[in-house]
């Protein structure tokens, strides 16, 4: 009896995977899709140059919304992005609390910057803007759990 319950369960487990894996490997397209480069970017060397480029890069992509032009921006939100992937990397002397804040703010800043990168690309100077205002609100956040000078 304990065997056919066990058959049982691995069956049910089986039919649940099935019906699981197509959803999660679709989520997972569409969230390569949003690191997929259309340029070429190569990434910071260290994190004082990846916020070097995002602090330059944003306010660069403010001036271009301001002159409606939307579609640089499109690059932009790649390069940005690479430099957020460097500051998830490469930050050890953040540590404790700290490196839980700045683990949760790197993943909403690198959230906002996909978006940006998205709205870039879709020509949408709406959420162009919108997204900006967010990674604009949390690059002090960001800032603010590294020691003083680290970024600088």
């Amino acid at each position: 009896m304990k065997s056919q319950g066990f058959r049982l369960a691995m069956i049910a487990a089986t039919v649940a995977f099935a019906f699981i894996t197509p959803g999660l490997a679709q989520k997972k397209h569409d969230h390569a899709h949003g690191k997929d480069k259309h340029f070429k970017v190569t990434p910071p060397a260290d994190i004082k140059a990846a916020w070097s480029l995002i602090t330059t890069k944003v306010a660069e992509a403010n001036r271009l919304l301001a002159d409606k032009k939307v579609e640089p921006i499109h690059e932009i939100g790649e390069q940005l992005e690479a430099a957020v992937h460097v500051l998830q990397e490469k930050s050890p002397m953040v540590t404790g609390d700290r490196k839980i804040r700045l683990s949760s703010v790197l993943k909403q800043l690198d959230k906002a910057v996909d978006d940006l990168h998205h709205a870039a690309e879709d020509k949408d100077a709406a959420r162009v803007g919108l997204e900006l205002k967010k990674i604009q609100g949390l690059l002090p956040l960001v800032e603010g759990q590294y020691p003083a000078g680290a970024l600088k």
